[in-house]
């Protein structure tokens, strides 16, 4: 059975009940057919209410189908409920919805308490009946938003009590909400020590199995680099030119905790790697995500190895989503360390949220081993800027 089912009687009924039983014995006292039919009919209204009560909703049935929606902020979208009615019919019920804040109701009474808005509207099934109920809401802030409970309210037909339905299961209906992007200045100066297989236009190094043309010979030329037919062809030297490449990658190192909590700035924190995640997308720069937020696993933390492509950028994008200030969390020095031991380090470090100094351990480590170096700084006008990671002065003993 779906549903979990309280019965609340009125006291009233009890006592109409006695009143039944008792005008059924006086009827034979005063040998009256009306207080004998009055005193039965008394007795089947409250027969058939106790029946109506706990009988009501044994037929109902929820389609709890899993459904994940992916909205940005100020997007619309809407919870649809689909009921089927297979027992007794179900008349001027009230079912209330409970769902997590991120969205709200766009229209009708809703109210918001501690981060839940619940939202009620009338329901009436008749027997073998199905009917959608659908509530738009709008996507207010960056954040996930479930359907916690479902609960139906449905009152006797002559107002003797009330039947509570509320749902057992775990209701699989999600709406995530995409953080904003902010602005992050300096978010292009990233660059790379080593040679790789990425094309970049700035590298030092080339891909010297793949020419993709001819140039004019310069002075400062190799000699072994002229191509000799397409000097031919042209009467002039012609140098061979070949496709800069450098070893692109990114990964993002996001410390959510400040003290013994998730950081105030944990909004802040989001948005920005939200554009730094749009800018890799469109640029074909694979990266990669480390956030001190606890996961069950191999890999202790949050953590999307590099990639690149629609579904990588969807998959950190939910990630931002689903965050949020009672996430549990792990040491960010224990995340570093955990890196550092078992994951291949990328060209590019991005440091995001407070810098301890147990951090700077691995940071130098890795600075050591040609990695670039960058840290988020919240800037002017709740923007952020990139600037080259500078590690504290004082030494950490590992």
């Amino acid at each position: 059975m779906q549903w979990k089912k309280v019965i609340i009687e009125d006291r009233f009924l009890s006592i109409l009940a006695l009143l039944g039983i008792l005008l059924v014995i006086a009827s034979f006292y005063f040998n009256s057919w009306f207080i004998f039919g009055a005193g039965l009919l008394i007795i089947l209204i409250t027969a058939a209410n106790s029946y109506y009560l706990k009988h009501i909703g044994e037929g109902l049935v929820f389609e709890n189908k899993r459904e994940r929606n992916r909205y940005f902020i100020g997007d619309n979208g809407e919870w649809s409920l689909l009921f089927a009615n297979h027992g007794l019919p179900i008349m001027k019920a009230r079912l209330t919805v409970y769902f997590d804040s991120a969205v709200v109701p766009v229209s009708g009474e809703f109210h918001i308490h501690q981060s839940k808005v619940d939202v009620g509207m009338p329901v009436s099934l008749s027997r073998k009946e199905q009917t959608i109920i659908k509530i738009p809401f709008a996507a207010e802030k960056r954040g996930m938003s479930k359907i916690r409970r479902l609960e139906l309210h449905i009152p006797h037909f002559f107002g003797f009590g009330d039947t509570i339905l509320e749902f057992k299961d775990v209701i699989n209906m999600e709406a995530l909400v995409y953080p904003r992007p902010i602005s992050v200045r300096n978010i292009d100066k990233h660059k790379s020590f080593k040679p790789g297989n990425s094309p970049s236009l700035f590298s030092v190094f080339e891909d010297s199995m793949g020419p993709i043309g001819t140039r004019d010979y310069l002075p400062t030329d190799s000699f072994n680099r002229i191509n000799w037919k397409a000097s031919a062809r042209r009467m002039t030297l012609q140098t061979k030119e070949f496709e800069r490449i450098t070893e692109a990658g990114a990964v993002l190192f996001v410390n959510v905790v400040d003290g013994f909590s998730v950081t105030v700035l944990l909004e802040f924190l989001m948005s920005s790697i939200a554009e730094m995640a749009y800018f890799f997308h469109k640029a074909n720069i694979p990266f990669s995500l480390c956030m001190n937020i606890r996961s069950a696993g191999a890999t202790p933390f949050t953590y999307i190895p590099l990639g690149s492509g629609k579904d990588h950028l969807q998959k950190l994008l939910d990630i931002l989503a689903i965050a949020d200030y009672h996430s549990p969390t792990i040491p960010y020095d224990k995340m570093l360390f955990f890196y550092k031991r078992h994951i291949p380090a990328a060209p590019t470090m991005i440091h995001t949220g407070i810098r301890t100094e147990g951090a700077d351990v691995y940071f130098k480590d890795f600075g050591r081993d040609g990695v670039q170096l960058l840290e988020l700084q919240r800037g002017e006008e709740e923007k952020a800027v990139l600037e080259p990671l500078k590690l504290m002065m004082k030494e950490v003993a590992m």
